[in-house]
Parts: C-alpha cells; structure tokens; sequence
C-alpha cells in the first residue's frame, strides 16, 4: 500500500470546511480562555492566537487516532510553548482523546489532568512529553524525529513515514537550546521534523522588538531548513503550508506563522496584557460577545462535537492501513522478532549473566572498561543507541562494531551530537518517549550542568534514558578547575527520580549495568578518567548484590564494633582499602563500605542499612572526591567527612592527591586526629 502524499491527503479546504474549522477554533479561544479565567491563573494568549493552526492540525494535518494515543505509527504533536497548555488540551478533548470537559474545567488543580504546563501522557493521553522549559520541546521532537529515522533505516519507511510537529513560540527561539537543535537538525536531514513558529511579536514582558531583532527565518535557512511564511489565521496558507511541509523529504520545516495574541479579546489581543493572566470577566464577556458565543460556560457548538466525531473513521482508517503494513513486514521471521525486541525493550535471558561473566580488564578507567561493556550491551540489546557531545573519543561512549550515523547512512548505532549538550539531553529523552530505542549519551561531567534542566525534565516523566559522564573529579588532572567536577554529584544525587551510579571497578561497572536497565527513571554513570585499582576477589565476590543494594560491606564485617568505618564511592573505594589497611598496621579495626550507588540504599530496609552503617563504630568517615553535602546523614554529624568543598587545580593527578590530602598516608593522619581520645 502506497501512502497518499500530503497533497492530495490534504484536500483543498471548501467554504463549508473553512466555517466549521473556524468553530473549532472559536472553540479553543473560548475554552482556554475560560479555563485560565476559572482557575486565576494561566496563558490565554497562544491558545487563542494559535487556534486556527490547531484545529487544522488535529483535524487534518495529523494521522493521529484519538482511541489509540500510543499506536506508533502516528504522527506527533509537541507544544513546545508548554504555558500555552490549554492549546493542547482543548484539542486533545474535541478530537477525541479520553480527556474528559470535567478535566478542563480542573485547569491547574491539585490532581488534575490538566496542570499548569504539559506533562507526559500519565496526565493526559496525547500529550507526547513534558514541556514548559522554554525549547526543550523543539529539541526534544528532535530526538523524537531522531529515534524514527534510525527505526526508519531498520523497518522500512512504509511503517516510519510520520512527522514529528513543534509548536514553538518567541521564547523557544530565544533559546539557546532551540538553537542548538535547529543546527544539529538541520545538519542530519531530517525531513521528518516541523517546528511550527508561533511569531506574534509579543513577549511576557511586552513587545519582542525590546529584546530581539534577529532574522530568524535567514537563521535557519542556514541550518539547512525549508522555511515557509504564513498568515496563521488563514485556512488556505495553513493547509498549503502544512501539505508543503509532509511532503518535504531532504530537509526539515520551520513554519513561521504570523499571529495575534490573544486573537479575539477585543481589547487584550496583540498585547502582553494576555499572555500570562486571565483576561479579567469583563474581557472574557466582550470576546464571547466578538466571537458570537453563548454566556454559558464551556460551551461546545454542537456541529465541533458532530464534526470531529464524523473524523473518527479517518483517525482509525490511519492506524488501519499502517497495522496492516505492520502485518505485512511480520510475515518475514528475522524482522518480525527484531520489532518484537524493540518495540518491547526485550534483554536477553541471560542478559544480567552475560554481563557478570564478561571479562573486563582490571585496573583501568571506568570509562573505558565502559566501553567494552557498551560493546557488549549492544550486542545483547538490537534497540541500544549511543551519542556524545563530540566526545566519544574521551567519554568512550561510541559502540566500537559500528560507524557514526550520518544524514545519509541511519544504519549506524553512533550519534555525533556535536558540541551540544542541553539539545543532546533533552532529544535523548525525546528518542526514548519515541519508543523503541534505549539511548545513552555521554560528556564530561563538569558539563553535566549544561544539560541539567533536560534531566531534570527526564526525571519528571521518570524516562529511562542513560546519561554517561565521565572524568569525574579532580583526578582528571591538568584540564584544571573548569573542567573539575566538585558540586556535580551532590547535585544529580539531589534530583528525585534519578539514579546515579559511581562504580570503583570493574566488577561494579558491571552490576551497574545489569541494574541501571531496572531503573524507573534516567540513570546517570559517573565514571573515571584516571585508572582504578581493582578491588578483585572483594567486589567479585560481593558487589552484584551490593551495587543492587546501593552500598555494602567491602572489607570487615557488617554490623558489630569497629574503630574505624569509612564510606566511599568510585575512586576512593581503593584509596579507603588502602588507608585501611595502615589503620589495621596501627591496631585499629576497620569496615570499609562501599557506596555506589545512595538511592538505591535508601531503597532498602532499616535493618539492611543498620548492618552496613550501623553497630558500635568510633568513627564514621565518608571519603569522597567531591562536595562533602550529604555525607552527614550517613555518618552522622560528629562523623568526619573527607571531600573537596573547593574548587580543584591544575595540575598533574599525583600532585593533585598530595595537595588535597587524597593519599593513604594523609586519609589515615585525618582520621588518626579525628579520633575520640584514648581510641
């Protein structure tokens, strides 16, 4: 079966289509309006400038089916302008999706399916990711376009032909971020991505002429885009402009579309007054009465309830005809169980053993024993993709059995992200919403700050999306203090619904891969420059388990009286072995524990992490190659805590330790004069 192109699917509009488009329309002005003016508070302004853009999109321009929100087929729409929310809701009601009036009248309340910026479809189904940091969508459709050309490349373009639509408005432009995915989409091709540009001229602030004054559609001429013009209040520029952008197959599309704000108030439209506030009820009064519209509230015309209903067959007969090429591609027995494994994120059985069993060489970096278990994973897992932000030579991301993917070659496994860490995150997460991919992306750690707000996002949709980041302290030496993590892991380790992994070997390297696949949630991989010594038959023996409990007793026994009990992550495992066993020349008993990985040790029972920290110990001491915030709740603020509260130095990595006070010697003089008296 042939798929129909965009212009001769997209109909020539009658007068008659036109009339009930601009129902619909109505509809969504009225709707957000009333919804921001019901709950105090809220973004009329792109709703109500943007309503003709949308109720073509959801009415024609998408092959979306409302019964189905998850059929992958589909085509997506991301509102990267996540204030204007109520845009998308009012569509998601009138076309279909079980998203109830009641839920729009709940705008912005407690529990609602409806809150103040989009959230991934556990609110509301349709809604394709979480957006409201200004941009992030527009990078996040990025990954999204992404995650379906490299699918594309392995299932056949007969089952991965949709677009990927964002909605984008001045704010998103001023983004770097946006920038960032722009160049990088423009750069692979991909012809499969839509930024719809919402330019109204208006900011919260007031006019855009305050603050911008670029030439945007030159802008991304240069990335490479096909840039078209529209007036985004008429039917006709819309659907040409659409039909246009779904046929384009070399190069994505930036609509830009000249609207009101705020259209149809009267005396608030094309102002900053309706941007960010209700328009008072006076205001709200004057638009029904401007737009023809009844005083009752919420009120849904008849012929927009009886119109999108009678579309219902269309939105289904998309799903059909894809389901039945899907059928078609099932009947070969090699592709039919790779799109099993894919589509289901399916392991092998014997994954966790395969990982455990592999021999990786000791004494090295983790990063890049991380490599060669990257190597492995790959080979167990057909649907795992890697990038790096034009550091795979140093981060060890790339997957070595493979090449970089390029805008004419999307069978590789390797992306190159450039130097663009934000968009990198966040399109990582935008490949994993996708389905179908596991991705992992990797920088330095110092530059994990470049790309914290899209983890955070991540984090929020509790999307499973592994982030590498190695040279992870001051031990990468001679790059100095720019580039020396110091408050890095306290800060990930704050973030809820991340899990943050810091091997000391390679035999936790290796649980944490089995477990990281177990996560609810984006896992980070926090992963050394220098080499590390191995902690050989101790962790061999003992960290599968124990990296799955996120800390345990590497050396003493759990529980019971000790004088000495250091706790460390990574690197300093081995420098805490080693100050030990001077502790022990001295007399002094010693647990050393091992702490790879803090959520997962807040997971446990009481009595679990009572035995690991816990019993008649002299003194608890943390050591750790970064910002000691967070250490005292486990050992306790009369513990002693050995960290870097400072900003690192350049220098070599030996000079550094000695400086620091990160060898044997002087961990085991601080811990001496920590000592109670007379211990």
């Amino acid at each position: 079966m042939t798929t129909p192109s965009a212009s001769t699917r997209l109909a020539p509009l009658t007068s008659q289509d036109k009339q009930i488009l601009q129902k619909v329309a109505d509809t969504v002005r009225v709707l957000s309006a009333e919804a921001v003016e019901k709950a105090a508070s809220g973004h009329p302004g792109l709703p109500m400038g943007c309503a003709e853009l949308g109720a073509y999109l959801y009415a024609y321009a998408l092959r979306h089916n409302p019964r189905n929100p998850g059929w992958m087929g589909r085509d997506r729409f991301v509102l990267s302008a996540g204030h204007g929310s109520m845009f998308l809701y009012s569509l998601l009601h009138l076309s279909g999706y079980a998203l109830s009036l009641d839920e729009l009248k709940n705008f912005r309340q407690l529990g609602s399916r409806t809150p103040g910026h989009p959230e991934h479809e556990a609110h509301a189904p349709g809604v394709e990711t979480t957006t409201g940091p200004l941009g992030q969508g527009v990078a996040a459709a990025t990954g999204m376009a992404i995650a379906q050309k490299w699918l594309r490349a392995r299932f056949g373009a007969e089952l991965f032909s949709a677009k990927i639509v964002a909605l984008a408005g001045d704010g998103c432009m001023m983004e770097g971020i946006t920038s960032e995915a722009g160049s990088l989409a423009g750069h692979l091709g991909l012809e499969n991505l839509i930024i719809i540009y919402d330019s109204n001229d208006i900011c919260l602030d007031g006019p855009l002429a305050e603050a911008m004054s670029e030439d945007t559609a030159r802008r991304y001429e240069a990335y490479g885009f096909n840039v078209l013009r529209i007036n985004g209040h008429d039917f006709d520029e819309i659907k040409k402009a659409f039909a246009t952008a779904w046929d384009e197959n070399t190069r994505p599309t930036l609509i830009i579309a000249k609207t009101i704000i705020g259209k149809g108030a009267p005396n608030k439209q094309g102002t900053s007054a309706s941007h960010g506030a209700k328009l008072g009820a006076e205001e709200l009064a004057a638009t029904k009465k401007a737009l023809g519209w009844p005083d009752e509230a919420f009120h849904i015309p008849t012929e927009v309830r009886e119109f999108f209903k009678s579309r219902q067959a269309q939105f289904a007969a998309y799903e059909k005809a894809w389901n039945e090429k899907l059928a078609a591609l099932m009947q070969d027995p090699e592709k039919a169980k790779l799109w099993e494994t894919c589509a289901n994120g399916e392991l092998p059985a014997d994954y966790a053993d395969a990982i455990w069993n592999l021999d990786v060489a000791p004494n090295k970096a983790t990063r890049a024993q991380g490599q060669q278990l990257i190597a492995k994973v790959a080979e167990l897992a057909p649907f795992f993709v890697t990038g790096s932000a034009d550091l795979s030579c140093s981060d060890l991301t790339n997957i070595k059995s493979s090449q970089f993917v390029t805008r004419a070659d999307w069978t590789q496994r390797n992306i190159k992200f450039g130097v663009r860490e934000f968009a990198m995150a966040a399109a990582n997460y935008g490949m994993w919403l996708h389905g179908m991919v596991q991705p992992l992306c990797g920088t330095f750690f110092t530059f994990s700050d470049y790309m914290r707000n899209a983890i955070r996002v991540a984090a929020l949709m509790k999307a499973r999306v592994f982030f590498q980041f190695t040279h992870d302290s001051i031990f990468l030496g001679e790059d100095g203090p720019t580039h020396q993590p110091i408050e890095q892991l306290a800060a990930l380790r704050a973030m809820p619904n991340l899990t943050v992994f810091r091997p000391c070997d390679e035999n936790e390297l290796k649980a944490m891969w089995i477990e990281a696949w177990k996560c609810d949630g984006p896992v980070a991989f926090i992963l050394s420059r220098q080499g590390i010594e191995s902690q050989g038959e101790a962790t061999r023996s003992r960290a599968r388990e124990g990296v799955a409990r996120g800390g345990y007793v590497l050396k003493g026994e759990p529980g019971g009286r000790c004088d000495v009990l250091i706790a460390a992550t990574g690197s300093e495992v081995g420098l805490a072995m080693r100050a030990a066993a001077l502790l022990e020349q001295q007399g002094r008993s010693v647990r050393v524990v091992s702490m790879p990985c803090w959520e997962r040790f807040e997971a446990q029972d009481a009595a679990y992490r009572e035995a690991v920290l816990g019993g008649e110990v002299g003194l608890r001491v943390s050591l750790e190659a970064a910002a000691t915030l967070g250490w005292h709740k486990y050992i306790g603020a009369d513990g002693l805590a050995i960290g870097i509260d400072q900003f690192g130095m350049s220098a070599p990595e030996k000079a550094l330790a000695e400086h620091f006070g990160f060898t044997p010697e002087k961990v085991v003089e601080r811990i001496t004069a920590a000592l109670p008296v007379g211990a």
